[in-house]
């Protein structure tokens, strides 16, 4: 069997592009769902992910009483200067 010339262009690698470069790129953050201010923001407020289970995730206690006392104050500032 004869040997394949060196300068067939069969043999060499597809170049690679900025484009395909830029698409891989993005395939590989759009992959990443773990990552991102979305889920950092849920994990702040939310209690911490099971694996285990895909229900939904509560908020976190701190968060449930912090948001009521800022709504309770701001009732009794309406109800006192808004009459």
């Amino acid at each position: 069997m004869p040997a394949t010339p060196v300068d067939d262009p069969s043999q060499h690698p597809a170049r690679v592009t900025p484009e395909k470069v830029h698409a891989e790129f993005e395939q590989l953050l759009r992959n990443r769902h773990h990552m991102g201010f979305r889920n950092m923001i849920g994990d702040v407020a939310l209690e911490p992910r099971n694996p285990f289970q895909s229900q939904a995730r509560r908020a976190k206690k701190w968060l449930v009483a912090t948001v009521g006392i800022l709504l309770l104050g701001l009732l009794i500032v309406y109800f006192f200067h808004g009459r």
